[in-house]
């Protein structure tokens, strides 16, 4: 299966939205979750990681005196479990069994 991107977010938002959100994914994630990832048109549902993780970290600072940091992780999951689940702003659904 190659690379589909299913969604990208950027937003400008409080340190204390970004915060709680952050909160969220950590909690999903320690607690075996689902993880579901939404902006205004389309939300992405994905099964929770079966093993270990990779985990990136990159930090830059431009020319601008910006800094961004991201954050990249991988994982995947048991084929029992590989469900996707992708709802968009018409309300359809699609869920793919890969």
């Amino acid at each position: 299966m190659s690379d589909e991107e299913l969604l990208e977010i950027e937003l400008e938002q409080s340190t204390e939205d970004v915060a709680d959100r952050l909160r969220e994914l950590a909690d999903a994630l320690e607690n075996d979750e689902e993880l579901t990832l939404a902006d205004d048109t389309v939300s992405v549902t994905v099964p929770s990681p079966t093993d270990d993780l990779e985990y990136e970290l990159e930090l830059e600072l431009d020319s601008d005196d910006e800094f961004e940091l991201e954050i990249e992780l991988e994982w995947t999951v048991d084929d029992s479990e590989s469900e996707l689940e992708v709802d968009d702003s018409d309300g359809d659904t699609a869920t793919d069994h890969s």
